[in-house]
């Protein structure tokens, strides 16, 4: 039980940090990303890379995450958390673009069913 409350606490906190990681690479990629008053200003090709972070972030958290706990459900809920954060996001933060909310529920269900079929049965 410790392993799997560890492990999945633990692929959580990597989803986070990729998730900031990739907010990081936006940035850099596109300079104007941090000055942007409105998200509507925001380029596209760092919204883009947002949208990436959400698929990387649940692949690589749920892969940690079920490595651990050798567990599948714990990819499932690592995914569940992004998807949520993801749909906070694109419903609060004005200007969030359609596309960048459908990304916010597609890219993290495509890498939970990365991580189940890559993942071996507990």
């Amino acid at each position: 039980m410790v392993r799997k409350i560890f492990g999945t606490f633990a692929g959580i906190v990597v989803a986070m940090l990729v998730v900031g990681a990739m907010d990081y690479v936006s940035r850099m990629v596109v300079p104007g990303v941090a000055s942007a008053g409105d998200f509507a200003e925001v380029p596209t090709k760092a919204k883009m890379i947002m949208a990436l972070g959400w698929f990387l972030a649940t692949l690589i958290g749920g892969l940690l995450a079920v490595r651990i706990t050798r567990w599948a459900t714990a990819g499932w809920i690592v995914a569940g958390l992004i998807l949520a954060a993801c749909l906070y996001n694109g419903f609060t933060i004005p200007g969030v673009p359609l596309w960048m909310q459908i990304a916010g529920v597609a890219a993290p269900l495509l890498a939970g069913l990365i991580v189940r079929a890559v993942s071996k049965p507990a």
